[in-house]
């Protein structure tokens, strides 16, 4: 009898245990074109304004991001490239390979300074690295792209600087979705 009893339960017991088993947590986010929307989990928009660097800008959703993301992961989850500076790896140099290793800036005292990306750019030619919630303001961070965490239902912002004071070079699109 004990075991026509076990025959009748067990399957029971089994959808019950698999039932309370969670789920496997999301750990690779996506990235897809243009801006978020309510419908996407963990995410946040990133705008990358190229400036006088020559190209439109970036718009893109990265989504199914990890509890404490920063802004590095969201670019990696939409398939930036980034490179940083040598000497001091948590700068950015390039993003998405701009500005080319062949193009000249005129920066004050050279007019033809062009990033070799081994020191750190200099306040007249860098990569600047921007914040907000949904519809606020941009917002300067100080912390960088590696240790800034992202808004959720937010937005990253990054502008390429070209001779304009700290925190000139916000991104040309505001941080809220088009109506």
């Amino acid at each position: 009898m004990t075991s026509h009893l076990a025959r009748l339960i067990l399957p029971w017991l089994v959808v019950a245990l698999t039932a309370c088993t969670p789920a496997p947590a999301q750990t690779t986010a996506d990235g897809r074109a243009g801006f978020c929307g309510p419908e996407d989990a963990n995410a946040v928009t990133v705008i990358i304004d190229f400036g006088p660097l020559g190209p439109e800008p970036l718009i893109g959703c990265a989504s199914n991001l990890s509890a404490g993301a920063r802004g590095i992961d969201a670019l990696r989850a939409l398939g930036i490239q980034v490179t940083e500076v040598a000497r001091q790896p948590q700068f950015i140099c390039r993003l998405d390979g701009y500005p080319t290793p062949e193009q000249t800036l005129a920066i004050p005292g050279q007019a033809s300074y062009v990033e070799d990306c081994v020191k750190t750019p200099p306040s007249t030619a860098y990569w600047t690295y921007w914040s907000a919630d949904e519809g606020g303001q941009w917002a300067y961070s100080l912390l960088g792209y590696t240790m800034h965490e992202v808004i959720f239902g937010g937005y990253e912002g990054y502008s390429f600087a070209l001779n304009l004071p700290t925190g000139g070079a916000k991104p040309s699109i505001p941080p809220q979705r088009p109506a």
